[in-house]
């Protein structure tokens, strides 16, 4: 079921960080106005115990009126100390103790509007929802009106409380980031070789987070993911908090001990990936108190070195990137790329390299000069698979064995090197339109795309799910980088997009994201390029690519110049890095 996912980032913002490839992103609640609950200033108080200066100001206050209560109440939800005991305090005695502050959060917008009815005994609240925190720390963006009526009651001492709180806390969305921090719990793509990122946000203790990250494992995957990704903890209990040592954490699992293999390799990457987020020297695994060694790397003692091999992003941070000139694929050598796709042999109009950069797709010009893909060893011969009257770049993912690409807009097909073309179903491809670029996340689990009508194309998001060895996407949703349509998109990490943007006189500009439904995305700067960016091409831990006036053009950094990578007087075009 698809979700909107939408955002009106301002667009004039200059010179800002590809996320993940280059500087990390400003991190704030995605609008274009900052939240405010109420504009009425707050009377100085005396300030709390509860530890939380920023709230110190906002305590209850003999003779408060309803609406005050409702306010301060929506104001203090940010505040979690002592299981919100500041939000608890507006709360009437019987809600305070069966208030379940632990249902997630309710992200609101804009201005609160508050009515007053029944001479204080009921107020009405109308408020914007920005987004909804689920209680395992899945952010699920949803922008729609937020009604809700408050029921007052007086206490013994004649203040007015609230009776009837729903389930969770509310939290501005101007102060969410203040309260929350994003983390990666990683499970398993479906070959169970790479990790795949599933971002939770909490705000639980510093010294709490790895047992609230490990129990977030033990769960399993989120919502949108819960098809798509696997993992080799599903029987295991957390038996006790995790232990952190100076050197290393101890994490004590149960539940393991009826498998023929405790914990088979996916398991000890997902723990080692997830905790290394907190910058541990190593993990020990325990199965009722037995300490675990892994087959893969012979120790007790796991360190986040001996399972790089898990990398949702694994490419070499020597891989070239590749363009077309003239019909002959090219790398960023600036020399053309070794085979027949070099020499011009398939006229390439895009072309796509596999994550191990040993084989390789193209589109080119096939019977009848209509656009054919081509594929085969990166060295080798190609041989003609698909022939339409469009289609899409191709796109590998972590299966190295398979391209996928779009035929005619509306047919997403999946090649394997050695088979034919395959449908993969996408039950929202009507709702979406037609198809002009789909670019597969580097650990094969997720999909962007760029489709609907020309001159009005959207970024759209899905999750790819496998089962019985069919392919499909699903959970598309729409990724708003503004008013402009979107040319082409690009993954620079297992989380992060970049996308070409058109805006006004047909400009164009490139925008980097973050697809945690949080995070705003920025501009990349284009100064010192001789012409608008025409396409691009992102990688982890690599120069970021586009086209400008007929060359390629990279750049390491937003602060950075652009640098020329072609010096020919041929145009090159369809930038291109490995997956």
């Amino acid at each position: 079921m698809s979700r909107p996912f939408r955002r009106k980032p301002v667009l004039a913002v200059l010179a800002a960080a590809v996320v993940g490839t280059f500087a990390a992103g400003c991190a704030s609640i995605p609008g274009s106005s900052r939240p405010q609950i109420i504009s009425e200033s707050i009377p100085a108080s005396p300030p709390s115990v509860d530890g939380d200066p920023r709230y110190d100001p906002i305590v209850p206050r003999p003779g408060e009126r309803p609406e005050d209560i409702v306010r301060d109440y929506l104001a203090v939800g940010g505040s979690l100390e002592r299981k919100h005991a500041r939000a608890r305090a507006y709360l009437s005695e019987s809600s305070a103790r069966t208030w379940d502050d632990n249902d997630g959060a309710i992200v609101l917008e804009d201005s609160v509007y508050l009515d007053v009815r029944r001479d204080g005994a009921e107020v009405s609240m109308r408020a914007q929802q920005r987004g909804r925190l689920d209680a395992d720390g899945t952010y699920l963006p949803n922008a729609a009106p937020y009604p809700y009526t408050f029921q007052l009651e007086k206490n013994p001492d004649g203040q007015w409380r609230i009776g009837n709180p729903p389930p969770g806390v509310f939290v501005r969305a101007a102060t969410f980031e203040d309260v929350y921090r994003s983390y990666n719990v990683y499970f398993l793509d479906s070959t169970r070789r790479r990790v795949v990122p599933d971002v939770r946000w909490f705000a639980a203790p510093q010294d709490s987070l790895p047992s609230v990250l490990v129990s977030a494992l033990e769960r399993g995957p989120s919502e949108s993911l819960r098809r798509a990704v696997r993992s080799d903890l599903e029987d295991a209990k957390l038996q006790s908090n995790v232990v952190r040592e100076s050197d290393r954490v101890r994490v004590y699992l149960t539940g393991l001990a009826d498998r023929s293999d405790p914990l088979p390799p996916g398991g000890f990457a997902q723990l080692v990936w997830t905790l290394n987020q907190f910058g541990v020297g190593g993990v020990e695994i325990y199965s009722d108190g037995q300490l675990l060694q892994s087959r893969a790397s012979r120790r007790s003692l796991q360190r986040f070195s001996d399972w790089r091999a898990f990398d949702p992003d694994a490419l070499s941070a020597t891989a070239p990137g590749y363009f077309v000139r003239n019909g002959a694929v090219w790398t960023t050598a600036n020399s053309p790329a070794p085979g027949p796709a070099g020499r011009g042999d398939y006229a390439a109009r895009a072309v796509a390299v596999s994550i191990n950069q040993r084989s390789m797709a193209v589109v080119g010009r096939g019977p009848g000069g209509r656009p054919t893909l081509f594929v085969g060893p990166a060295r080798g011969t190609l041989r003609r698979v698909l022939t339409g009257a469009s289609l899409t770049p191709p796109s590998w993912g972590a299966d190295t064995d398979e391209v996928w690409t779009v035929l005619n807009g509306r047919e997403v097909v999946l090649v394997p090197t050695g088979g034919e073309a395959t449908p993969v179903v996408v039950p929202a491809l009507d709702r979406i339109g037609a198809v002009r670029v789909l670019r597969l996340s580097r650990d094969g689990t997720r999909v962007a795309l760029v489709a609907g009508p020309a001159g009005r194309e959207r970024l759209h998001l899905g999750v790819v799910t496998r089962e019985n060895g069919a392919a499909r996407v699903d959970d598309l949703l729409e990724l708003d980088v503004g008013e402009g349509p979107v040319s082409d998109v690009s993954w620079s990490t297992a989380l992060d997009l970049v996308a070409l943007v058109r805006g006004g006189q047909q400009d164009s500009g490139l925008y980097a994201m973050r697809i945690d439904g949080v995070t705003t995305g920025r501009l990349v700067s284009t100064s010192g390029l001789p012409g608008p960016p025409s396409a691009v091409a992102a990688a982890p831990a690599l120069p970021l690519l586009t086209i400008a006036a007929g060359d390629v053009w990279r750049t390491l950094a937003s602060n950075e110049p652009w640098t020329r990578v072609t010096r020919d007087a041929s145009p090159g075009s369809a930038p291109a890095y490995p997956g």
